[in-house]
């Protein structure tokens, strides 16, 4: 099986093809996570206004409230990638030549970053992903990715 760059795709167990998420998120709070926060619990929504049902998962493997947009909570996405083949790469180091990003992005197919936390997808970044097919911001926004670069890359 070839991935869409002509280069060999690597496949799971069950046929299909597995992929490289690099996500950079925040760091770690450095003082150490609230003690309290504003609310004592999460509120249970099973309705959007206007009558739309909520996701429902089947499960979560995270504890509801606990920082996930940090390198340690991993979107909490680990569990669930790398139970699928997935290989889930995590940091916080996105800037210059030899940050983790930078050496991870070339065979990556998925790069996930944050809007105040930005891994700049440059076209320079673009052109070295021979792999990448996505770009996903986790929060709103698309100014950290060159969109003229990766519309030409398709």
């Amino acid at each position: 099986m070839l991935a869409d760059d002509g280069l060999p795709a690597t496949v799971s167990q069950w046929g299909t093809a597995m992929a490289k998420i690099v996500c950079v998120l925040y760091e770690d709070p450095v003082t150490g996570y609230p003690r309290t926060y504003a609310r004592g619990d999460i509120p249970q929504i099973e309705r959007y206004p206007g009558g739309q049902t909520t996701p429902t998962p089947k499960s979560i493997d995270f504890r509801p409230g606990q920082l996930l947009g940090s390198v340690s909570g991993e979107l909490g996405l680990r569990k669930f990638l790398e139970s699928q083949g997935h290989t889930l790469v995590v940091t916080a180091d996105k800037d210059g030549a030899n940050s983790v990003f930078e050496k991870e992005l070339v065979d990556a197919n998925i790069v996930i970053s944050q809007p105040f936390w930005p891994a700049y997808l440059t076209a320079d970044r673009i052109a070295k992903a021979r792999k990448l097919q996505l770009a996903i911001t986790a929060g709103i926004g698309s100014d950290h990715v060159d969109l003229q670069a990766a519309m030409e890359r398709g």
